[in-house]
């Protein structure tokens, strides 16, 4: 049974998240939040909230009448598999999309644009790895990706349902850009129907689309649309902050994670408006701004405070929290980078949420990957499900009459391995426990990255693309990228 334990009260009391969630409602009642969307716009004048313009201000009983639909948990369905996100469940995991730059540690660590090929190989670590429970589909508008159509977005798609039998998590890339064939909302619409149609699935979830808001308090016009097109196909969100502190939100934590709150609020009201019961996710990834540079600060501690405090809220109206990720500012897959994952994934595990982005394969914030990076950030989560997992304490466990059979100065190494110490231990396949000479150990065992490139050629062969049917292939081949067709 997975630890639900509530870390973030180690950091945030009942009264302060009290006080957090009234100045929230304050902000939506007396600020009001700025929507680039005409429709949304609509929405909510039509359930009376005050429309300026632009500017929505929202009274608290609309905001928690709404919110308080959103279910406790629920399913998306993929090709072959299905993963359920609730606060009863393991955290679920999804993997990287492919970054714009790769480092390649094949060609000495140099770093190079991403491909279509690249792509296709996080999507194979993806369907093999042992964490990953959903894929992310990848819509990085790599350069040798054609661009002369009035959709280009589909394809990327395409070629992600081609490649993983897990559900598909959508980082929302439909934009003006890469898709010139409809409005956004019915762009969007358009690509959850073409899902469906893949699974040939009409009344379930077949995709879980990432929404990130705008800072400071607004939704923009193409993330609205996205919203917006979610919602009008039944298909579930997850909105999410990234606000930079004393740059794109208030200076302080507090005032970030009160300023986050409200806008994520706003967010969920208007989908569950147009859709009451849509599975939505309350999201974080907000950062603070290392002013010396104004860059975003990924892997701080103060990234982890804060989501430590939206973690918090979420439970507070008891709807599902994602938490993230397994990234890092680092420009290198070295020291920092593992410290960052690590510390980024913390809350995840430990403090238990529901969702995970980004959970393997990410730095150089957000900009950089390597598959290297995705195995080694495999064997971080591995260690922290197996530190979840907690102490197991009974009459049993303590052994007393091994340790009386054994005595003083006696030896426990006989037989066979017990059982109990299989249970209790955890064996990494990546990070070293030999002892020796240094110089020794790695000629035969080589470097922890050389060890991970092997992993991950290891993984390239032991992928199986999924079992399509004829009428899948077709469909697929009306979008997929040239070089990538059936």
């Amino acid at each position: 049974m997975y630890q639900n334990r509530k870390l973030y009260e180690k950091y945030i009391t009942k009264e302060q998240i009290e006080l957090i969630h009234e100045y929230s409602m304050k902000i939506l009642e007396e600020v009001g939040i700025a929507i680039e969307n005409d429709y949304a716009l609509e929405v909510f004048k039509k359930h009376g909230a005050a429309v300026d313009g632009q500017i929505v201000r929202i009274p608290r009983k609309i905001v928690m009448d709404a919110i308080a639909n959103v279910p406790d948990e629920f399913t998306v369905h993929g090709l072959e598999q299905s993963v359920t996100i609730g606060e009863k469940h393991d955290p679920v995991n999804t993997g990287p999309s492919v970054p714009t730059m790769i480092q390649d540690f094949n060609n000495g660590g140099i770093y190079r644009d991403s491909l279509l090929s690249d792509a296709v190989n996080y999507y194979k670590l993806q369907e093999t790895s042992p964490v990953v429970n959903i894929a992310m589909n990848s819509c990085t508008d790599t350069p040798d990706l054609d661009k002369n159509t009035d959709d280009y977005f589909t394809p990327q798609l395409a070629l992600t349902l081609k490649s993983v039998t897990k559900p598909i998590y959508q980082v929302h890339c439909v934009n003006t850009e890469n898709y010139k064939k409809a409005d956004l909302i019915q762009a969007n619409r358009n690509v959850l129907n073409f899902q469906k149609q893949f699974y040939d699935v009409w009344d379930k979830y077949v995709s879980l689309t990432n929404c990130c808001v705008l800072s400071p308090l607004a939704i923009g016009a193409d993330v609205a649309a996205a919203l917006i097109g979610c919602a009008l196909e039944n298909q579930p969100v997850i909105p999410i902050s990234c606000s930079m502190t004393n740059l794109t939100s208030p200076p302080s934590l507090a005032g970030t994670i009160t300023h986050d709150n409200a806008t994520l609020l706003a967010v969920i009201t208007l989908v569950q408006l147009i859709q009451p019961g849509l599975g939505c996710v309350y999201g974080t990834v907000t950062t603070p701004t290392d002013m010396r540079t104004i860059q975003l600060a990924v892997g701080s501690p103060e990234s982890y405070l804060m989501m430590m405090g939206l973690i918090a809220m979420a439970r507070y109206y008891g709807i599902p929290v994602r938490s993230g990720v397994g990234s890092s500012n680092s420009f290198d897959l070295d020291y920092q980078a593992g410290v960052d994952a690590f510390m980024m994934l913390e809350p995840g595990f430990m403090g238990k949420t529901d969702f995970m982005l980004n959970s393997v394969g990410s730095y150089g914030t957000y900009n950089l990957g390597s598959p290297e990076k995705m195995v080694l950030d495999e064997q971080t989560i591995l260690y922290q499900k197996h530190i979840n997992k907690g102490l197991d304490i009974t009459a049993e466990k303590i052994m007393f009459d091994t340790i009386k059979e054994v005595g003083p100065r006696g030896s426990y190494l006989k037989g066979r391995t017990p059982k109990a110490y299989r249970q209790d231990h955890f064996f990494p396949i990546l990070f070293n426990r030999d002892g020796g000479k240094p110089a020794a150990l790695l000629e035969s065992k080589g470097t922890l990255i050389q060890r991970a490139s092997a992993e991950v050629e290891k993984r390239y062969e032991a992928y199986k693309a999924p079992d399509l049917t004829t009428t899948q292939k077709e469909l697929l081949n009306q979008y997929l990228p040239a070089g990538y067709k059936f």
